[in-house]
């Protein structure tokens, strides 16, 4: 404390603005009126404006700016921050901000921190959304496009982060220079193509899903007004809605349940998305050197991240654009690098592109051809997504085979500097992830062999051992007249059969020799047959199980209150299997025989 230096003790007034106890802050004001122009701990270099805003004590705030000039507002703390820069990014209490706006509305340009953010950028860094939106209506847009000052493009940035993407178009649509604005070394225009991934492509959604995405409809841009607070108006709602939030929670609830919530929010991001993409579009003819080098950045970045709209609609908007990053080697191979990242979508435009075939035949410094990028181990992010290294060795396999049928005829035979062919290439990259998906599905064939194993011997002894035993006269089943007992004697037939199927086809997955090209077809075909019929032998097995019990009680009134928990409990152990085992089944079958992640019909471009 400063008690030395100024002659009184501002630990006092320090408590008194922390309790929120402002007669007590007047009355020491009164008695020592400098006290206001001091720092009331010397660390951090706060004043009593700062220590009432940190806390979020708005009636302290309001009656401490009543005492300053609108000049005392501008003065900073340690660590660069304003009153207001605090309250944007540590409080996130809007009337505090308003309160200091209304007192001083330079503060909305004033750089806080040692990123020298203006507050609204703060805001929208610290995720503060709310806050952000109103210091966004109330901030000059001139603050945003000075000439080599990064604040819009930086301001952009953080829209794109945090989702708000009405506001990054509003400002984009007013400023549309922009577009081309550096933060930091890096343009709007690749912030597009790395932030907006995501938003601008369309993400795949199960059949019903994907009918609600298509019909619902979303409004136009938010006018700037809306995004406005009214303090005033927001002070007086409170109150009546305290009323009326349990309703409309409950009303809401069934719409956020049911995922449509989720649905609405995915198509009014892409929407905004697209209108920004389009903004920019706009913007993408008679350029500078300086520009056209952001935009070629910008498309290599879209085509690492599978970044599709953004490539065919700049591409679109200029097509001399495309040539940038498609024949030149000092700027980088696009449609190299969609192969390389594994972005399907990227590649499924290669396969339209008139010049596909200059494209196949060109290489890299290192003389690695298309098909040598396809022979690259995918990154782990892509590789992740798919379960179990047999079936990432499948895709890898799939993606080798749809590049080598784009490539011309004699590229497969090429060698780069390693010497290598491309297949040989692949090999290489690929010796350890063959080695964990040979391991991966001798472990499934192991595990599922035993149980497969044990279900035959089980159904074996089953069918010589019927229930009720055989009458002692003819040696038939004492049940055999029994519709259950036929049942019986079908889910036990049915269950041996299909478990005998199941060991026999994990036996031929143990015996494999694991080639490369194994993994595309023949391994995974085996494990569908195998899972499928282990699926089928364990559910007659339980059939037959149940319609044992039943045949035994049914006869017995007393006990038929045990049927149903007989049942219940039979289908505990499938149901298990079905959560566990089927979805893995369900994948199998997709990524072997479903719809192919390469489209056999692409549109010829540009």
């Amino acid at each position: 404390m400063m008690a030395e230096e100024v002659g009184f003790d501002m630990g006092i007034l320090y408590k008194a603005i922390s309790e929120n106890n402002w007669p007590a802050v007047k009355e020491f004001i009164d008695h020592h009126p400098r006290a206001l122009n001091h720092e009331l701990v010397a660390s951090t270099g706060e004043t009593p404006l700062h220590v009432a805003v940190k806390f979020g004590h708005l009636s302290m705030v309001e009656e401490l700016v009543r005492f300053v000039a609108p000049e005392y507002l501008e003065k900073v703390d340690a660590h660069g921050y304003t009153p207001l820069g605090i309250a944007a990014s540590h409080r996130g209490i809007i009337p505090i901000a308003k309160c200091l706006v209304d007192k001083n509305s330079g503060l909305l340009d004033i750089r806080n921190g040692n990123l020298k953010l203006i507050p609204v950028t703060l805001a929208f860094r610290v995720g503060l959304i709310e806050m952000g939106r109103y210091l966004y209506s109330v901030t000059p847009l001139d603050v945003f496009i000075r000439k080599n000052d990064p604040m819009g493009p930086s301001f952009l940035r953080g829209c794109f982060v945090t989702g708000d993407l009405d506001i990054a178009l509003d400002l984009l649509q007013k400023c549309e220079e922009l577009i081309f604005a550096a933060d930091y070394g890096y343009s709007t225009i690749e912030h597009i193509a790395f932030y907006l991934s995501d938003s601008l492509n369309k993400r795949q959604l199960r059949f019903w899903k994907q009918w609600v995405y298509h019909y619902i409809k979303i409004p136009s841009t938010t006018a700037t007004n809306n995004f406005c607070v009214d303090m005033q108006q927001e002070g007086e709602m409170n109150n009546k809605a305290k009323g009326v939030n349990l309703l409309q929670w409950l009303i809401s609830l069934p719409y956020n349940l049911s995922g449509m919530k989720e649905i609405y929010n995915l198509k009014l991001q892409h929407t905004r998305a697209t209108e920004i993409l389009n903004v920019a579009c706009k913007n993408l003819t008679f350029l500078s050197e300086d520009k056209t080098h952001m935009i070629a950045k910008a498309l290599l970045t879209a085509a690492k991240l599978g970044n599709a709209e953004f490539f065919s609609k700049v591409s679109t908007a200029n097509p001399e654009l495309i040539s940038m990053v498609t024949f030149s080697q000092q700027k980088g191979h696009a449609f190299f690098n969609a192969v390389e990242y594994r972005q399907a979508e990227i590649f499924n435009l290669l396969r339209g592109f008139h010049f596909r075939n200059v494209v196949a035949a060109m290489f890299t410094e290192d003389n690695n051809n298309l098909l040598h990028m396809a022979a690259k181990l995918a990154p782990a992010s892509q590789l992740n997504r798919i379960p179990g290294a047999a079936l990432q060795m499948q895709r890898e396999w799939q993606w080798f085979k749809a590049v080598e049928n784009v490539v011309n005829p004699g590229i497969e035979l090429r060698l780069n500097k390693e010497g290598l062919t491309p297949l040989d290439y692949f090999k290489k990259n690929h010796k350890e992830l063959r080695d964990e998906g040979e391991k991966w599905m001798k472990d499934t064939a192991s595990s599922c062999s035993i149980v497969g194993a044990l279900i035959v011997t089980i159904m074996f002894a089953a069918a010589f051992t019927v229930p009720g035993g055989n009458d002692q006269t003819s040696g038939y089943p004492v049940f055999l007249k029994e519709k259950l007992f036929k049942v019986f004697l079908i889910s036990d037939a049915l269950s041996m059969f299909a478990s005998t199927t199941s060991v026999l086809t994990f036996l031929g997955i143990l015996t494999s020799r694991y080639a490369e090209e194994d993994f595309l077809y023949s391994l995974p075909t085996k494990l569908i047959i195998g899972l499928s019929a282990l699926f089928l032998s364990i559910a007659t097995m339980l059939i037959a199980f149940s319609a044992t019990i039943i045949i035994m009680l049914e006869h017995n009134s007393s006990r038929l209150w045990a049927f149903l928990p007989v049942i219940m409990l039979a289908s505990v152990p499938l149901t298990l299997f079905v959560l566990l085992q089927f979805p893995l089944l369900v994948e199998i079958i997709s990524s072997t025989y479903g719809p192919d992640i390469f489209k056999k019909k692409v549109k010829k471009w540009p």
